[in-house]
Parts: structure tokens; sequence; C-alpha cells
């Protein structure tokens, strides 16, 4: 399984204590305030007497706070608190991700919890089966501001409902919201393609054709047998991932590593379906011809972004994010004009992609907590000012490089359709020049947008944005993007046992057919063993989950 999207295993003795502690835990709550302090009304009523929760979650690597200031201590802490008197102690906080899954277990196994946490999956899990959460959904009904509630109503209640099905219908989490628009377009090098007079390609067939004369025909100009093929990544594929091959794999209807429903309805995994040996076959044959870097293997982000700078790499597949990773190459060389494009298409002149979970990490309250609608009121606030609809709270670090994830409640949310959305709403305003529609955050991309339209490439920051948010942004609503919904996002108990020899299986099969030391055929005995080692047992476990 995806190591983004796997859990942490808690061992037998975890579980034995969550069952031994119970919901118990003792908190830092002044507990006399929580049960005479009335609620105040509305998103964003100040308390009369002062509320107080303490919170668990992950720190901010490399931090950029003015001196002085912490994470634990800063002027987000002390708006929210001058805002709704809500007073937030940090009870821990680890900046390594792996590290403060680990702290997250032991607290949940020592049965004392913050009274707020972010949590994974299998974290949640755990705390509910355990029943450790108080239920939000009374919380969330009456003190959820307009716009949280945009957010998940944007997702036409899948967000909500990753919670509800876990909870028997009630919301003991708030989840964050997963937005489309992670998947990989094709960028090109336009200029490049003018250059040798090739057209825009459509199919792998014509992607082939491109890539053999990046790799042959001097598109630099330089006189040099220097430049690329396709930059690859030893990931091979991975939602919004760089480099990896997902859209090749798409195009044969392959969806590595993704739960689909076969011509039978049942639920199968995508990763050991025929459509998966074609494309596998076809990427072998695309680096036996030199096609895709021989080096990919040995490769990572920083190396293949280092080849796009240097002008040597022409064609990456990356989401429209990636733009600004492009931008470099311009940066070096002004001549140089990328272009995102649909490509390969399938079949059905169709550009698959397949959609993320929609959620991911959950914002949990503990159980006994008195005020969980002070949680909900602080996150209100803390997205007025992240969305600069709360000019006050948006003046905070102003212009100091200060990252948002320093809010006291680092869950991610936005609407579903934000990134292809605001595209069209920028669009509309460059056509009739009418702003009316743009949000506060908005405008000050647009206006970034405005300013390389106006002026070219004079500034690499206003490149960036145009490139990213305008001409990659557009392609998400084309009409020949087909959005696939996985038939199931979770785990099972043998998918957390199991799943990493499975990924270690599958990656060191893929990469060794892609390359050649095995051949296609090897990935007959690979579905074979896959299913030996704990995949068909976790496919029952799926296909028995969404009954």
């Amino acid at each position: 399984m995806r190591k983004q999207i796997l859990v942490l295993l808690l061992c037998i003795s975890i579980l034995l204590a969550l069952a031994a502690c119970g919901p118990e835990g003792k908190s830092t709550t002044n507990n006399d305030t929580d049960k005479n302090t009335a609620s105040a009304p509305g998103p964003f009523g100040k308390y009369d007497d002062t509320i107080s929760f303490t919170i668990g979650r992950q720190g901010v690597a490399g931090n950029t706070l003015p001196k002085g200031d912490t994470l634990e201590s800063n002027d987000y802490l002390k708006y929210v608190e001058n805002k709704l008197n809500i007073k937030i102690k940090y009870d821990f906080s680890v900046a390594d991700a792996d590290a403060y899954k680990q702290k997250v277990n032991l607290a949940i196994a020592s049965g004392n919890i913050p009274d707020v946490m972010i949590v994974n999956e299998q974290q949640f899990k755990q705390l509910e089966k355990a029943g450790m959460l108080e239920d939000l959904s009374s919380a969330y009904s009456k003190y959820a501001s307009p716009l949280i509630k945009g957010y998940y109503d944007s997702f036409n209640g899948r967000v909500l409902d990753t919670v509800k099905k876990t909870s028997g219908g009630k919301l003991d989490a708030l989840p964050d919201t997963n937005i489309f628009g992670q998947q990989q377009l094709l960028w090109l090098r336009k200029d490049w393609l003018d250059k040798l007079n090739l057209k825009v390609p459509k199919t792998t067939d014509e992607l082939i054709t491109v890539l053999k004369a990046f790799k042959t025909q001097d598109p630099d100009g330089n006189n040099k047998n220097d430049t690329l093929g396709l930059l690859g990544d030893p990931h091979v594929f991975q939602m919004g991932g760089f480099f990896t091959f997902d859209p090749i794999f798409n195009a044969y209807h392959a969806y590595p590593d993704s739960w689909i429903k076969d011509s039978s309805g049942s639920i199968v995994n995508g990763s050991i379906q025929p459509e998966m040996k074609q494309a596998l076959a076809k990427l072998q044959e695309m680096y036996k011809q030199g096609l895709i870097d021989k080096e990919f293997v040995t490769k990572n982000f920083d190396k293949d972004a280092g080849l796009v700078a240097d002008g040597q790499a022409g064609a990456v597949f990356a989401p429209w994010s990636g733009a600004w990773m492009l931008s470099d190459a311009v940066k070096n060389n002004k001549k140089a004009e990328w272009i995102p494009v649909l490509a390969p298409l399938d079949g059905q002149n169709k550009y698959n992609v397949m959609l993320a979970a929609p959620s991911g990490s959950y914002l949990v309250v503990k159980k006994g907590y008195a005020h969980p609608d002070a949680v909900v009121k602080a996150l209100n606030v803390e997205y007025q000012g992240l969305r600069l609809k709360d000019p006050k709270a948006a003046d905070i670090y102003k212009d100091l490089g200060v990252s948002w994830l320093n809010w006291p409640l680092n869950l991610q949310l936005n609407n579903e359709n934000d990134v292809p959305d605001s595209a069209k709403i920028y669009d509309k305003a460059i056509q009739t020049g009418d702003t009316s529609d743009l949000t506060p955050s908005q405008k000050q991309t647009f206006q970034s947008i405005k300013n390389n339209i106006k002026s070219p490439k004079s500034s690499m920051a206003d490149y960036g944005n145009w490139l990213a948010y305008y001409v990659g942004a557009k392609k998400l609503s084309s009409s020949k993007l087909n959005r696939i919904e996985p038939a199931f996002t979770g785990t099972t108990k043998t998918m957390d046992s199991r799943g990493s020899n499975l990924t270690k299986l599958e990656n060191e099969t893929f990469l060794k057919i892609i390359t050649g030391q095995a051949s296609v055929d090897s990935f007959d005995s690979f579905v074979k063993e896959w299913k030996k080692i704990g995949g068909d047992t976790i496919t029952k476990e799926v296909n028995t989950a969404v009954k």
C-alpha cells in the first residue's frame, strides 16, 4: 500500500492497554470553568469566562517564527485568546512525522490524551473503538462557520461520511479534506516542440515520438547529446507525485495500489489487474529505447528538479503545482516555455485520473471535554485568518514568511474543486476586468497572474503563479478528464500488518520489470505471491468492509 496512506501499527500490548485504560485520563482543562460557562452564541461568540484546552500536534520543521516566539507561544495563540477568550495550551508537539505518530500512539496507550489532537486514520479508529472521543455533531452543527461548513459541503457528504461510518453515525472527528488536483499533468517544453516541428501529443505513441525527438534531435541547440526523454522517480507511481508514471498506467486503465470495481462489481486491487501488465510492458519498452532516464532508479526530487532547471529535461509528469519547480528552467533560460498537457489519453480519448482518499487526518476531542464548541470556534477564527476574511488575523506575521501551520489547529481544509474553480474565476476576471467574484486571498494571486501577463517572466514568482494557478489549473476543468473514485480508501486489519510487505514486493517487481531486470511475464508470478502473502485476505476484508 502507498506509504503516505499507510498508518503505524499498534501492537497487541497497546490494544490491551487501551482496553484496560478506557476513556479515562486527567484533563488539564479548568473543569470548574467548563461546568459553569455557557457556550457563547454563534461561530465567533466570545466567552465571558476563559475556556482552555490542551492540544497535541505535529510541530513545524524549520520554523520561521520571529525571535522570541514559539509554536507554544505566539501571536496566533494570542489572537484566538483575545477574539474568543480561549486559551490553548500545548501538551506536546513533535516536528518529525514518524516521531509524532509514536508520541500519539503512546498517549493513546496510556489512556491520557490531550483535549485535542490531530491523528491519522488508524489512530482515530483506535480512539473510537476505545470510546475515548467526544461526539462533535452538535458543536459542528451549531458553531461551525459558513466557511468551514462550505468546505465540507463541497464534497457532498463524502468527507464527513468517512467519520460517521466509523463512529456509528456520530461525528467523532473533524477530518481534513484532500482536494481535487493532486493528479499529474504532462508538462512539456513548448519551445522544444516548436523547434522540432512536433505537435502536442495525445496518445502514448505520440508521446513516444516526442520523447525520441527530445532525446536525439538536440532541442536545446547546443550541439551536445545532453537532453533526456522522460524523467522518472523510483516510486514509479504516487498520488500527487512528481516524475512518477501514473498517467501512463492510467491510460491503460491500470490503477496501481487503488481499490476499484471489476466487471462483476467486486472490489479488486488495481496493482494486480491485467491492465497493469500491459502498462508495465510499455514502460519497459520505453526504458529500453532510452526514452525514460536510464538513471531514474537512483534519482530523487532534488536531482530530477536539477535536470529541469539545467535545461536537460523537457518532459515531466507533475501536478499543476509543479509549475513552480518548472519555473527554475525559465529563470536560467528566458526562452524556455512550459505547457501542461492532458496526455496520454486512453482509447476513448479520455484522461483518466484516480481520486485521492477524501481524508487522511482527523481532529479529535477527548471524551468528556466540556467545550467541544470552543475547539470548533478556534478553527473558525483560524480559517478567517488563513483565507484573509478577517483582516486583523490575516495581518499577523504579514510578509515575514511564517507558515500557516503555526496556527494551533493545523487541519487542512478547502473546497473540493478549489483549484480548477479558482482558475475559472481568474480567467473570467482577466477577460472581463470584473474582480467582484474574487475572494481576498484570490485577489493576491490574481494580481500576480496579471503582473506576468503584463510583463512575462520579469518576475519568477509571478511567472510561477501564472503557470500554476492559471495555466496548469485550467487543465483540471477539461471535459477530457475522467475522474475515477476509488471503491475503498480505508485500512483493514491485515492491511495494517502485511501492507508494508506487499508494498515492498510491488515496488521491487515493478522497478525490475520497467528496467528490464525481470521479464514482463514475471508480473504473473508477482500476482500469485501478492495474493499468497496477504493480498487475498485483504481483498476479502475490503469487500466485507463496504457491504
